[in-house]
């Protein structure tokens, strides 16, 4: 959820990768959490996600397709968490599809990212590919079967992100210093 088709600092990934592992190790961990909690962390996973990706996209240096990728990107996960905050009493069902489309969105961005880097030549792409493998997979699972439950849904949520995070991480401790990491 946290990656993005774009070098990013590694002070970034790790940050952005330490903040995804704890969300998803607390998810899997408590998972029994209500189903309130688990809105407000989507929101606010979505939000800061809108937010980077918005200003990335106006960014100097950015190609349009860069710039479309990110600015639909943007409105999309707003969307997802205005409805999520807007409807906190909708069913678990309805959440799980919403998590779900927003997981297979990414994934599908990142891979295509993978792919766009790959044609550049870029190397290194191998962690950003098993992240948006990660993010359909789980998104695919989610809108299959949405009845799963609120503490099925924070369990195969947090593991996403946790993994997700995971993922930041080992990209980030693995660039050389001084060098963007492609995530």
């Amino acid at each position: 959820m946290l990656t993005f088709s774009q070098p990013i600092s590694r002070g970034n990934a790790a940050l952005r990768g330490l903040l995804a592992t704890a969300i998803g190790t607390t998810l899997v961990v408590w998972p029994g959490i209500t189903l309130g909690t688990v809105i407000a962390l989507f929101a606010i996973a979505v939000f800061g996600d809108a937010a980077v990706s918005a200003y990335r996209a106006f960014g100097e240096g950015r190609r349009a397709e860069d710039r479309t990728q990110l600015g639909l990107r943007a409105p999309i996960e707003v969307i997802a968490g205005v409805v999520a905050i807007a409807y906190p009493g909708a069913t678990v069902s309805v959440m799980t599809v919403i998590i779900g489309v927003s997981a297979i969105a990414i994934g599908v961005n990142e891979l295509t990212g993978s792919r766009m880097l790959r044609n550049l030549g870029a190397t290194g792409t191998g962690w950003l590919v098993v992240s948006g493998a990660l993010a359909v997979m789980t998104g695919v699972a989610l809108v299959v079967w949405p009845g799963i439950g609120a503490v099925t849904l924070a369990v195969v949520f947090g593991l996403y992100l946790a993994f997700s995070g995971l993922a930041l991480l080992v990209s980030a401790a693995l660039t050389p210093s001084g060098k963007p990491v492609v995530a």
